[in-house]
């Protein structure tokens, strides 16, 4: 039977599309899936390197700072002292030593051993055992440092052992290490978006896993699992599977040391029902349109319409030259007139986005690397010509060597200041609120920003309200924030000026107010100071942003940088001051009592 032409239009407007979008829609389904498996897998074992990475920055901090510690001349007058272990007299003296050096590091452990690797003092809350200990003898009585995992009962350390020598000859060590617990685990979770569990001897150690059941189903997966370096793989969790992956501990001495990374498949793949749904949408529109136009078109349909129709096809596959010939005046010569005319500049426009992509693709790509491969490999032969390992290095090169590191590292603040203001503007800024000295934070603060102003004749004071209670905040990255309001002050005050550090409590929180006695700030510049774009800025006196010279500019991220941090701790900076009298920056941060202290106060 033939079909009319009419009912062939229909059938070719409606039935094909449904087809094609069909078979496209299983084709992405299967082919995204496939993909989004691999990426997740892919993306599992990225975040055990992550973790790799992250504890192998820690030990070399470790190494730096044991390092300094134990060639300090009272540490090792403490240490060589004749009696060892058994003297009683001797393990106070190095345990009173251990204790002032001890607060120059943020160390879990802090230990100090004679030369047969025995324990003269802790001066930490937690105290390693002999057995735990084992591992790092042979380094102790060799006189070599080591690095590795100290387990002790359920709970993990990484720790550096650094040898203390005397003509070579080792007369005892210092022990650092660094626990493995939730400060990790949640760290780890906000770098690789991944749940994250420690596991010691059969034990759940830390954990970002909220439920009890969910920690004891990782304990039932591990149990008798062979150390692996294997790919992810899936675990049923009621209707969603989770990509586990588990390793052990890196240096782990004692069997039983993993570490767990878990992600939801279905959250990997989510935006594939999200895909499909829109797949589907768009083909039922599509179906309609062709519907409508088909019965509309049906009954007009000529020759000149099938050449319109062949072009379009032709556009969608980027053919933009097909013959399209206007053989009459009427609606539909009209119609394919202007058809040309609209492909013409269709194709215009196409081309200039694609250049448009093109330089935005290139720009991006550059960008990401001309700043972050250039300090990787900037540092990286500087640390070889200043260890010796390329070969002898001179005294005026060795000066030269330190002219590269402190320009290196005011790139590096740079660079850090820049993910800072995009973590703040992203709203990706994690804060992990602890128990604080405020007093000890504002001196903190006041040495990082006084530690910038070389040469400056500036003085900076602090004033701590009597009887502060200690407060539950961000520690560092309040340091971070009250050091860039005091720099602010340094900077635009001039020499024999003062800039006046306060801490005071204010309610259940505390206020903090920076004054100086500088060139202060006009009230129309005021409103727009915080911003990110915007700075106080002269460009007849911009200097580094690693100076503090007066009056000069930087990158102006400081403020915002202050501002954004303060915001996080669900407070305010407010700014007074008159131009040519001083600024006075006052931080604001209510409820930030700590928990003990704030049910005493009730």
């Amino acid at each position: 039977m033939r079909i009319p032409l009419r009912g062939r239009i229909l059938l070719l407007a409606v039935v094909a599309p449904a087809v094609l979008a069909a078979c496209t829609s299983w084709y992405l389904h299967r082919a995204a899936s496939g993909q989004a498996r691999r990426d997740a897998h892919d993306s599992m074992v990225r975040a055990a390197l992550v973790l790799d990475q992250l504890l192998a920055e820690r030990v070399d901090a470790l190494e730096v700072a044991g390092a300094v510690i134990a060639r300090d001349p009272r540490f090792f007058a403490a240490v060589a002292l004749p009696g060892g272990a058994r003297d009683p007299m001797v393990r106070a003296t190095v345990r009173g030593v251990a204790g002032d050096f001890a607060s120059l590091t943020h160390s879990d452990l802090f230990e100090v051993l004679d030369a047969r690797a025995r324990l003269l003092a802790s001066v930490r809350e937690v105290e390693s055992s002999a057995e735990s200990r084992h591992w790092l003898e042979a380094s102790v009585k060799a006189g070599e440092p080591g690095r590795g995992l100290l387990v002790e009962g359920e709970r993990h350390f990484i720790a550096v052992v650094t040898p203390v020598l005397a003509d070579r000859r080792p007369v005892g060590a210092l022990l650092l290490g660094d626990e493995i617990g939730v400060e990790l685990a949640s760290e780890l979770k906000v770098l690789t978006r991944s749940e994250v569990t420690f596991v010691s001897g059969g034990q759940v150690t830390a954990s970002t896993l909220e439920r009890e059941a969910d920690q004891a189903r990782i304990v039932e997966l591990v149990a008798g699992t062979p150390a692996s370096n294997g790919p992810p793989v899936g675990v049923e969790a009621g209707n969603d599977v989770l990509l586990t992956l588990v390793r052990p501990l890196p240096g782990a001495e004692t069997a039983g040391q993993w570490v767990i990374l878990q992600r939801s498949l279905a959250a990997e793949t989510a935006f594939l029902s999200r895909a499909q749904q829109a797949l589907l949408g768009l083909a039922l529109i599509a179906i309609l349109a062709a519907l409508a136009l088909g019965i509309w078109t049906s009954g007009r349909i000529t020759g000149p319409l099938q050449q319109l129709v062949r072009g379009a096809e032709a556009m969608e596959r980027g053919d933009y030259d097909a013959p399209i010939e206007v053989g009459s005046r009427d609606e539909i010569g009209y119609l394919s007139s202007r058809f040309r005319d609209m492909r013409a500049r269709e194709r215009s426009y196409i081309s200039s986005l694609e250049e448009v992509a093109r330089i935005k693709s290139e720009f991006i790509n550059v960008a990401s690397h001309e700043l972050r491969t250039p300090i990787t490999v900037i540092k990286g032969y500087h640390d070889l010509f200043y260890e010796g390992t390329l070969g002898p290095v001179t005294q005026r090169q060795q000066q030269a060597l330190s002219a590269i590191e402190e320009s290196l590292s005011g790139l590096i603040r740079i660079t850090e200041d820049a993910e800072r203001i995009a973590q703040i503007e992203g709203e990706r800024l994690v804060l992990h609120r602890e128990d604080h000295d405020l007093a000890a934070i504002v001196l903190a603060a006041v040495e990082q920003a006084t530690r910038d102003a070389p040469g400056r004749q500036i003085t900076v004071d602090t004033e701590v309200a009597d009887g502060m209670l200690p407060v539950h905040v961000d520690g560092e990255r309040l340091t971070h924030a009250i050091a860039n309001l005091v720099r602010n002050g340094i900077r635009f005050t001039p020499d024999g000026g003062e800039v006046h550090v306060r801490a005071m409590p204010a309610g259940r929180g505390f206020s903090i107010q920076v004054e100086d006695n500088g060139i202060g700030i006009e009230a129309e510049k005021r409103t727009h100071l915080f911003e990110r774009s915007f700075m106080v800025r002269d460009s007849n006196h911009h200097h580094s942003s690693r100076t503090l010279e007066f009056n000069s500019a930087g990158l102006g991220l400081g403020l915002a940088i202050a501002r954004g941090i303060v915001a996080a701790h669900d407070g305010a900076i407010e700014l007074d001051g008159e131009p040519g009298i001083g600024s006075r920056f006052t931080i604001r941060i209510p409820e930030a009592m700590a928990r003990g202290d704030l049910a005493r106060a009730a």
